[in-house]
């Protein structure tokens, strides 16, 4: 099978756009720059992170991350704290603000995948599920 990577690439970005039109996000949410959407999910998917390793995650220098979380920290999104063990380690983790957005985007996209997953035959839907894994693992994605 040869596969047109345009055409994949198409693909995957009309599914993100209509997911994304799909989904009832708040001004919050509508107000934040892609990348900081990003962070924000990674952070509320894989729990606290340091900043370094957000900085390797997203392929950024430490200063363009700092910048980054300083904006969502402004936003009340995100705090800072310190490692205990070494001092010079700085962590991030979500706000009560932060997480409640993020329970309310799951929730949002949880009716969405319900919608849709009635439209879409059983079998179908472990193809598709069976896929996402694979090439999940297949790019290593999550930063794991």
């Amino acid at each position: 099978m040869n596969l047109d990577a345009e055409q994949v690439m198409r693909s995957v970005f009309d599914l993100v756009l209509t997911f994304s039109r799909m989904l009832s996000f708040n001004s919050e949410v509508e107000n934040l720059r892609a990348i900081e959407l990003y962070v924000l999910l990674y952070i509320a998917q894989k729990g606290t992170q340091k900043m370094s390793d957000l900085a390797q995650v997203f392929s950024m220098t430490k200063s363009n991350i700092t910048f980054l979380i300083d904006s969502l920290e402004k936003k009340g999104l995100v705090e800072r704290s310190r490692s205990n063990q070494d001092r010079r380690v700085i962590k991030i983790c979500l706000t009560k603000k932060g997480e409640d957005i993020y329970k309310q985007m799951l929730k949002d996209f949880s009716k969405l995948i319900d919608q849709v997953s009635r439209q879409i035959p059983v079998k179908d839907l472990s193809v598709i599920s069976d896929g996402f894994e694979r090439l999940s693992k297949l790019f290593g994605a999550g930063g794991e």
